[in-house]
């Protein structure tokens, strides 16, 4: 009688036959002709004890994926989230000596960050799965949440913290935020709904939203309202936006104190779970 496959083996037949999001790029990920463009091999674009996490993570030991799922005309990240194959390629025997290398250093948790991690759930399953019981921090999944029931399913029982965005308001089609602005159909449908089926599992999360100058009536009030309505979840307001020398309209400008000010209102008024 056969053995069940682990996660990390059911997870290594995405890098041939990729649905671990919503574009559903299935054979084209093998010639890394997907929408990410990751191929079989991950890039790393750097890793570091991280300070600048929430108070409960940090430090926390950052592995900066390279590689996104989504297209933010914003992104500022974008040198290696729009470039699959910046920085070092890596398996998961490296990454499993790095992660043990910086848990002695101090490391209060493992964060796979990108770019956007979903496309490099192989690697990371395959990590954790080589590391044990050797492992003391907990697993976090900082992700843009655009994925598939497939890819949380695999992640089940891999990941302790999962650290979603929560960033584009409710509206739909191709003039929606999240379609045009992110490159992500069906947006709030994808990620909300991802939200609601980790925190159903009864796994911490901490659904991070990024304010954004012009985008409180479309945005961030229909996500902070939303957010009240899943009582587990947790909530960290993003007040740091800086806009790319590329970025153009509302979202060139800069994130007023006045905007800062009615979204950290609307979140008390709500009593929303705030983390720091």
């Amino acid at each position: 009688m056969s053995a069940t496959p682990t996660p990390a083996a059911r997870a290594a037949t995405h890098l041939s036959d990729c649905h671990l999001c919503p574009f559903h790029c299935g054979a084209q990920r093998s010639h890394a002709q997907g929408v990410c463009r990751v191929g079989a091999v991950s890039y790393v674009a750097s890793e570091m004890l991280h300070f600048g996490e929430e108070e409960v993570l940090r430090p926390a030991h950052a592995i900066f994926f390279s590689g996104c799922t989504a297209r933010c005309s914003f992104c500022t990240a974008a040198r290696f989230a729009f470039r699959p194959t910046y920085g070092v390629p890596v398996t998961a025997e490296l990454l499993a000596d790095r992660i043990l290398r910086r848990q002695a250093e101090g490391a209060r948790s493992i964060c796979f960050i990108g770019g956007e991690p979903a496309p490099h759930i192989p690697v990371i399953l395959a990590t954790l799965e080589r590391l044990g019981a050797r492992r003391t921090l907990p697993a976090v999944l900082n992700s843009n949440f655009y994925l598939t029931a497939t890819a949380l399913d695999l992640l089940a029982d891999a990941i302790d913290i999962y650290l979603p965005d929560l960033k584009f308001g409710p509206a739909t089609g191709p003039q929606s935020c999240g379609e045009a602005i992110g490159g992500m159909p069906d947006y709030w449908a994808v990620v909300t709904g991802c939200i609601e089926r980790v925190a159903a599992q009864g796994r911490r999360v901490i659904v991070r939203h990024l304010l954004m100058p012009g985008h409180f009536d479309c945005c961030t009030a229909p996500a902070l309202a939303w957010l009240a309505t899943q009582p587990s979840v947790q909530v960290s307001l993003l007040t740091q936006y800086l806009a790319p020398a590329h970025t153009r309209g509302a979202l060139a400008g800069s994130l007023s104190p006045a905007e800062v000010e009615r979204a950290q209102r609307l979140a008390a008024e709500l009593k929303l779970r705030l983390v720091r």
